[in-house]
């Protein structure tokens, strides 16, 4: 997650987004129709836009069926807590030491597999539940992966922590940490205007200008979504506006001693995505108030990853 306070630093134009944006989340104009409000659901749920008829929420939300727990959603879980983890961790650990003694690498490190046993424990039940266990090392070079992600995490923070100590004749630890990682990881945001679950919670906020969620596994453009539906929550919730967001997605190859980000950038919530995105939640509480399948779609070409994918087709569709 520290990630992104170094790619922050390296994207331009930023700040320039506020003008070309209209559509707000405390503008009447993004609210649910006055019928619709009774309906409430989780922002991934009215964000994921995988399914092309939507049957998925209409399974969900409507016949009350689940979404099986699987190994890539537990790994997910674990991943996004080891991050909020390792933040917690170095944000304690820099305000209490000084600067003469400050060696938060060699502290993170030193807790590492703590760390990672804490995330894993949490999610304990959702592994043990998995329909598909994981196969031959996979839990293994999980594990290592996760390793992975604290030393990384260690190296960038501890740089720029170090850098700034050896810079300022009178540093502070708590200080510098806090003015460069500013990450708000547990903002509760209430949006009732806009149909989500109360409280509606993102991964992260950085700066207070940045709405971020974290993502493992495959990539998908309508993740920006996730991003849009919270910066609306949040400009209801604060009546301030909130231009960017910035997915923090993660893979881990074998073939690299960091974590790959490359689909990781920050991006301008502009009024293209946030008309997509009311277009897709609207539709979607529709169908929720209207109770009426909307089928599935012509073929299982989009499908391959969709928890209701045997619903839909069987088990050999």
């Amino acid at each position: 997650m520290h990630f992104i306070a170094l790619l922050y630093d390296r994207t331009p134009g930023i700040s320039s987004a506020e003008a070309s944006i209209t559509l707000r989340g405390n503008d009447h104009k993004t609210w649910i129709a006055s019928e619709l409000g009774e309906i409430q659901l989780p922002v991934n749920a009215l964000a994921y836009a995988s399914c092309p008829t939507f049957r998925d929420i209409y399974l969900e939300a409507v016949k009350g069926e689940t979404r099986p727990p699987t190994w890539d959603r537990y790994k997910g879980r674990v991943i996004d807590e080891i991050y909020k983890n390792i933040h917690k961790t170095c944000e304690e650990y820099a305000s209490s030491c000084r600067a003469r003694n400050c060696d938060l690498y060699t502290h993170l490190i030193s807790q590492q597999d703590g760390l990672i046993d804490q995330a894993k424990r949490k999610y304990k039940a959702a592994f043990d539940s998995t329909e598909t266990k994981p196969e031959g090392t996979e839990v293994e070079e999980f594990d290592r992966a996760l390793h992975k992600i604290v030393k990384f995490e260690a190296e960038i923070t501890s740089s720029i922590l170090d850098f700034e100590i050896a810079h300022l004749e009178s540093a502070n630890p708590g200080k510098i940490f806090s003015d460069f990682f500013d990450f708000n990881t547990d903002f509760a945001l209430t949006a009732k205007h806009q149909g989500f679950t109360i409280p509606s919670i993102p991964d992260f906020i950085f700066r207070n200008s940045i709405i971020g969620d974290i993502k493992s596994g495959e990539w998908h453009d309508f993740f920006i979504y996730t991003l849009v539906a919270y910066a609306l929550a949040y400009e209801e919730h604060t009546g301030r506006p909130m231009n960017c967001g910035v997915i923090l997605h993660v893979e881990l190859p074998t073939s690299r001693r960091v974590p790959a980000h490359y689909h990781t950038t920050i991006e301008q919530l502009s009024d293209y995505h946030r008309k997509r995105f009311l277009t897709i939640r609207d539709r979607k509480l529709q169908i929720i108030k209207d109770g009426i399948d909307p089928g599935k779609p012509d073929d299982a070409t989009n499908c391959g990853g969709c928890a209701f994918h045997r619903t839909c087709w069987g088990a050999t569709g």
